[in-house]
């Protein structure tokens, strides 16, 4: 069901109606409803209540009143037991990834000052957007600095991704 409720979620929009977090550091079984069939089901929250790398597996985020009521009904004793508290503040934004860009994004860095662009090149982890930028660069018939640095950050892209590392420092 974790997966379940992992997929409800993100197909929802705005903040659910409420969220539950466990406080014990020990795994704590609660009935919920199935948030796509409806059905009454066992769910082990797990995890460390407070750590952000572990929390959303200590969180049941409920989106409806019907999963609400149920959810309080059914596990009233972890509640008046302190095993389970609902939660005031929301839970942190994951940050999105460096990698992620769109082309309006790609065409205003290739136009931008050359100091922008090379800081956004050494954010990105991966070779795809860099791959991206410079087939862009080369359609705008940017200046050969331009692409030659953009090729030198893809070439130590890729080759760290094999292991090699090349010095920040060569890449000017």
């Amino acid at each position: 069901m974790a997966q379940e409720r992992d997929i409800y979620s993100a197909m929802q929009e705005g903040e659910p109606l409420a969220r539950y977090k466990k406080t014990i550091l020990g795994k704590v079984h609660i009935v919920a409803l199935n948030p796509f069939t409806e059905e009454p089901e066992g769910v082990i929250l797990e995890g460390v209540p407070n750590d952000p790398a572990y929390g959303v597996t200590a969180v049941m985020e409920l989106w409806s009143p019907k999963q609400l009521v149920f959810f309080e009904r059914m596990n009233d004793k972890h509640i008046q037991a302190g095993r389970l508290v609902k939660m005031d503040v929301p839970l942190p934004k994951v940050a999105p990834s460096p990698n992620i860009i769109s082309d309006t994004e790609i065409d205003t860095l290739l136009n931008s000052k050359f100091l922008v662009l090379k800081n956004r090149l050494v954010k990105f982890s991966d070779v795809a957007p860099i791959f991206r930028v410079l087939n862009r660069a080369r359609e705008l018939n940017k200046s050969e600095k331009i692409i030659k640095h953009i090729e030198e950050r893809l070439s130590q892209l890729q080759l760290a991704e094999y292991g090699v590392e090349k010095p920040e420092e060569e890449i000017k």
